[in-house]
């Protein structure tokens, strides 16, 4: 990684650290998730499933892979 791209990340985080809105009530993560049509899909269907077994009383866990090959586990 160059350092101009370290110093833009760290930028980055500084200002959004001072910034930032702290009533935001979505995560960058979930912002950028809710932004992909196919990870979106896989994320609401998986809090879904997790909002039933809630329901019914029970606990459980939901596994998805996003887009970018990444793996989220959902629990309740």
């Amino acid at each position: 990684m160059t350092i101009i791209k370290e110093i833009s990340i760290s930028m980055k985080s500084v200002l959004d650290t001072f910034f930032g809105s702290d009533t935001d009530v979505m995560s960058d993560r979930v912002r950028e998730i809710m932004s992909n049509p196919d990870d979106k899909k896989n994320y609401l269907e998986a809090l879904s499933k997790l909002k039933k077994l809630e329901e019914d009383g029970k606990q459980g866990k939901e596994t998805i892979t996003l887009s970018n090959n990444q793996k989220l586990e959902l629990t309740t």
